[in-house]
């Protein structure tokens, strides 16, 4: 009979399709272990879609991507947004080697820089230790060759050699000072005094053969009232050099130093700034370097000043610095507060 069935009644559509499915799990996925994945080619915003068809469980794909079967898609690693990665990487390296090779230019330059003037300093060192030479030995063979001389003109041949003989030290003392410090060789002579007392002396060795009212210096007595503990013989070699610096290089029609002190409880800073033209951006870069000379070699000197003042306050655990835009040469000392012992008692008494 059609439609019948063996042992009962024939089955419906309704009936079929349920067996159908049921019987297709057992034989193909028995105990849902086996799961069949249909990749869809369908690509969306730049990402890619999994279609996951009712599997269980969670399983890794040929991109290493993590698959999870019980949300209806799953996204792929973004190819766009890792070359985005890649691109922002590669554009921070580039910039880095930009800097680097900008800081290299200008350590090349710097250097040639300083080779021009390493140059220039061993010609001028030589003129100035041939010209005091020269002068020493002419004026001692007029003294020794000449049988008739004045007394006048013994004083003054005298004198020519003594101050000859004095530059020559100087000179020699300057090389020899910083050699010793850069080798860390010299040793500190720790002593007390007033700040205000130390800056009286510098200016007052600042003016020795100078006439006083050439530069007029301010100063402000009141904020220099401090008890320093440091090697004061030190320090005042540095307030010295740039006292003389100002009298030697400010081209003010009425030139002008002003001395500020300031004390935090961090440090204390001392201020030296003059009403000159300043000093140039270019020179700014190399007037603490070894031979370098403010103003070419009309000025004088070796142009070690400022190179060894860095180096003794690097030794009092200090430092100067110079300080553009100030209508000036201006220079800058700092301190460290251990240096400062309080009010200076010797200044108690002052009524400035």
């Amino acid at each position: 009979m059609q439609g019948d069935t063996k042992g009962g009644a024939p089955l419906n559509s309704s009936q079929i399709a349920p067996l159908s499915a049921r019987l297709y799990r057992q034989i193909f996925c028995p105990q849902r272990l086996i799961v069949q994945y249909v990749l869809s080619a369908a690509v969306k915003d730049n990402l890619a879609c999994v279609k996951d068809y009712g599997a269980v469980g969670q399983f890794k794909g040929t991109h290493g991507v993590l698959f999870n079967n019980n949300c209806g898609h799953t996204l792929l690693l973004d190819k766009t947004a890792q070359m985005k990665v890649y691109s922002t990487e590669l554009e921070k390296k580039s910039q880095e080697l930009a800097r680097t090779a900008l800081q290299l230019r200008d350590a090349n330059t710097k250097l040639t820089q300083l080779s021009v003037q390493k140059d220039a300093f061993l010609s001028q060192i030589s003129h100035e230790l041939r010209t005091p030479m020269s002068s020493i030995r002419a004026f001692s063979e007029i003294l020794r060759g000449v049988e008739v001389l004045s007394p006048q003109e013994q004083v003054r041949y005298a004198s020519i050699i003594q101050e000859e003989t004095i530059r020559l030290t100087r000179l020699l003392d300057d090389l020899l000072d910083l050699s010793v410090l850069e080798n860390r060789q010299v040793s500190l002579n720790v002593s007390t005094g007033s700040l205000r007392d130390l800056l009286d002396h510098s200016v007052a060795m600042a003016r020795v053969g100078r006439d006083a009212a050439v530069m007029q210096i301010q100063r402000n007595i009141a904020d220099e009232r401090i008890w320093l503990c440091t090697d004061l013989d030190r320090l005042n070699q540095v307030f010295l050099n740039l006292i003389v610096n100002a009298h030697k290089y400010c081209d003010a029609a009425e030139p002008k130093l002003q001395i500020t002190v300031r004390q935090s409880a961090q440090q204390l800073t001392i201020d030296f700034i003059d009403n000159g033209s300043g000093i140039s951006n270019e020179d700014q870069n190399l007037i603490f370097e070894k031979f370098s000379r403010i103003g070419g070699h009309e000025s004088g000197g070796a142009g070690l000043g400022l190179a060894i003042s860095r180096e003794i306050l690097q030794r009092l655990q200090g430092d100067i610095t110079y300080l553009p835009g100030q209508n000036g040469a201006a220079f800058r000392i700092r301190l460290p507060e251990s240096v400062v012992g309080g009010v200076a008692r010797t200044d108690l008494s002052s009524t400035d």
